[in-house]
């Protein structure tokens, strides 16, 4: 079942954010760097925006403090069998796979079977696994299933594929900022990631977010890392949207011949 909650960050979602109010004059651009901040659901998001020629050329967002839930639990997944999960927090709540050990390499042609598996995952882990916030006893769901690339590394610099599966059955364009930001929390308890160290990860449809673990803090009881994500967005259109107040449907409407079901083809 989709959670209802509101997410409390989202990487991607504030890079667009950032970048409309300043490619659009609502906040005022100082070049070479603006800064700004955002107020999401988990918090507070402090913004630094490189700029030049009147546009955004790069956002950069500290994240929430993420941390790692359990490490190395066996998961049923109908139809599929067993599987090993990890789970972690990157402002939200995350089950993360291996997806060279499941078959996947991560690229376009394997969307579709991604999206549904990614959805069959995140239901089991939520029938199966427990996910506890020590800060937020409301927040005790999984959202999402990460496939996580295989790592390449250069010195103090990580590069990876990724792909996030999201209800009921899509694949995020970007990188997913939360999902990078769980997935350097994991590689940081693991001891592969220390602080400084940077982690760039790409999308399925080739789109990258670099990350950065930029300190440690602690939230609650348990060891956490505060995440930096920088990426870049554009701004593809100006809409307008009316509310008619004698309108019978203010907030839409959804036929379920016409919203696609998970694993639909269409």
């Amino acid at each position: 079942m989709e959670p209802e909650d509101t997410p409390p960050m989202s990487g991607s979602n504030s890079i667009c954010v950032a970048t409309v109010l300043l490619d659009s004059g609502i906040v005022p651009m100082v070049e070479p760097i603006t800064q700004m901040v955002l107020e999401a659901p988990g918090g507070l998001i402090h913004v630094r925006a490189d700029c030049r020629d009147g546009k955004a050329q790069s956002i950069t967002v500290q994240n929430l403090p993420s941390f790692v839930g359990e490490l190395g639990r066996t998961l049923t997944v109908p139809g599929f069998g067993e599987i090993l999960v990890d789970t972690a927090y990157g402002g939200d709540s995350f089950v993360v796979v291996d997806a060279a050990l499941l078959g996947f390499s991560l690229d376009a042609p394997e969307a579709g079977r991604l999206a549904e598996l990614g959805v069959q995952i995140t239901n089991a882990a939520n029938d199966q696994l427990t996910f506890h916030h020590p800060e937020n006893s409301e927040w005790d769901h999984f959202s999402f299933c990460l496939f996580a690339g295989t790592l390449e590394r250069e010195g103090n610099q990580l590069r990876t594929k990724a792909a996030v599966s999201i209800q009921p059955g899509k694949i995020d364009r970007s990188p997913t900022g939360t999902a990078l930001s769980a997935r350097m929390a994991l590689l940081h308890q693991s001891g592969q990631m220390e602080v400084g160290d940077t982690l760039t990860a790409k999308s399925i449809i080739g789109s990258e977010f670099r990350g950065k673990i930029s300190a440690t803090t602690m939230v609650g009881d348990k060891s956490a890392i505060i995440p930096e994500i920088t990426g870049r967005a554009w701004i593809t259109g100006t809409h307008q949207h009316m509310l008619d107040p004698d309108d019978p449907w203010p907030e839409g409407y959804r036929l379920s011949d016409t919203w696609p079901s998970i694993g639909s083809t269409s």
